[in-house]
């Protein structure tokens, strides 16, 4: 399988990828009545999202998505697509503004360790440099953490032959379902 694109999350004036999702779905285009198709290889679900945080509110900002009938998309919040094509995406939707009520944690990765790439599905939090850790209740953002030194620490252990131990609840931290294999 080709690797995927990632959905992006803009977080204190950085972009980072959305490495990992601790429960149930982030965001679902069929809730938007949105039937998307995938457009190319590395892109197999036929969307890509942006996801923000206004206030402490969880937010869709933007949204690319391949719709094959009809072609054009319906308003979402009151924004129709502009038009615009973009690269695999035949509309394209900004500044949604569209609240979302997604509870659990989510990983944010920047710093991609090209050395770590793999022609694959999505990848995991562990190849980035920068992580950090959100979790949302309803929609409203309760807590935030700095998971790159944890990370580190895995991605270490993963390249010597001892086992990983559960110190500092490093396992415990990487084993809570942050992944994004669909």
């Amino acid at each position: 399988m080709t690797a995927q694109i990632d959905d992006f999350f803009r977080y204190r004036k950085r972009k980072y990828a959305v490495a990992g999702i601790s429960e149930g779905e982030l965001f679902d285009p069929a809730w938007l009545g949105l039937s998307p198709v995938g457009s190319c290889s590395a892109c197999w679900r036929g969307y890509q999202a942006v996801f923000a945080i206004s206030g402490s509110r969880l937010m869709l900002d933007t949204l690319d998505v391949e719709l094959r009938e009809p072609d054009q998309g319906p308003p979402i919040n009151g924004v129709q697509p502009d038009g615009s094509c973009r690269a695999w995406f035949n509309n394209h939707y900004k500044r949604l503004n569209y609240p979302l009520q997604y509870t659990g944690g989510l990983l944010l990765a920047a710093g991609f360790i090209r050395d770590l790439y793999e022609h694959m599905g999505f990848h995991p939090a562990w190849k980035y440099e920068k992580v950090v850790e959100l979790v949302f209740d309803d929609g409203i953002l309760i807590d935030e953490s700095d998971r790159s030194e944890q990370i580190a620490a895995i991605r270490q252990k993963g390249t010597t032959s001892e086992p990983m131990s559960d110190e500092n609840g490093i396992v415990a931290f990487i084993e809570r379902a942050f992944d994004r294999s669909y």
